[in-house]
């Protein structure tokens, strides 16, 4: 008995020693990052990722200076891209390569005459009349929490700088869209309910993307809109 006992107090010893003699480090969990808000609450603030990062530094320097500067006239862009899409892109417009949708900046007025798809959160557009007001449906501006694959990266391409080598990779920059068209829906979609703009005449700036100019292509997605003569 005592011959067996004799390896398993070795073991104790030899643990025994180690832990007397090795330092242990305690890394501590990364402290949150905390603000007070305006109402006076203490928030934590969550870490951002590039992309996210990225539109906080440059939505308000860069990308909505940069969409007012390239904005063509809606009524104009629409007598352009139906005439010959190819040669109003060539004009108005930024694409990656030749098989790539147009994009463009836009801006206008124009009066609601409807909310589309207003029971369908995710698929809702507010339908306009351009000046000059003719009660006919020109363009439609979306308003649904969900952006098709069809316009979702139209800031993103619109704005003409940004490019795929700018950043670490293809995901990255995918993220890029993702991130300014979530800025749209918290600050634009989420703020004012679309029932708001009913009737209404709003002036907006946004971007479009089109592979064709069918009806239901022609939707823009607004950064900047508000009722005219509030």
């Amino acid at each position: 008995m005592k011959k067996r006992l004799i390896p398993v107090l070795m073991a104790l010893l030899a643990i025994v020693l180690i832990a007397a003699t090795c330092r242990i480090t305690i890394v501590p969990d990364e402290a949150p990052i905390t603000m007070v808000n305006a109402a006076g609450e203490t928030v934590t603030i969550e870490e951002l990722s590039v992309t996210e990062q990225y539109t906080v530094d440059n939505w308000d320097a860069k990308i909505i200076p940069t969409i007012q500067e390239r904005a063509v006239n809606a009524t104009e862009f629409l007598s352009a891209v139906t005439s010959d899409l190819n040669t109003a892109g060539a004009a108005y417009g930024n694409r990656a390569n030749e098989t790539s949708a147009w994009s463009f900046c836009v801006k206008g007025e124009g009066m609601v005459l409807d909310i589309e798809n207003a029971d369908k959160p995710n698929k809702t557009n507010l339908v306009l009349d351009l000046k000059p007001f003719d009660g006919v449906a020109d363009i439609k501006l979306h308003y649904g929490k969900v952006f098709s694959s069809n316009i979702k990266n139209a800031i993103r391409d619109g704005v003409g700088f940004l490019k795929l080598d700018d950043f670490t990779n293809q995901v990255e920059f995918a993220d890029l869209t993702t991130a300014f068209n979530n800025k749209v829906k918290n600050e634009i979609i989420l703020a004012v309910s679309a029932d708001t703009y009913a009737g209404k005449i709003v002036s907006f700036y946004g971007c479009i993307s089109l592979q064709d100019t069918k009806p239901e292509s022609l939707v823009v997605i607004p950064v900047e809109l508000n009722i005219v003569g509030e």
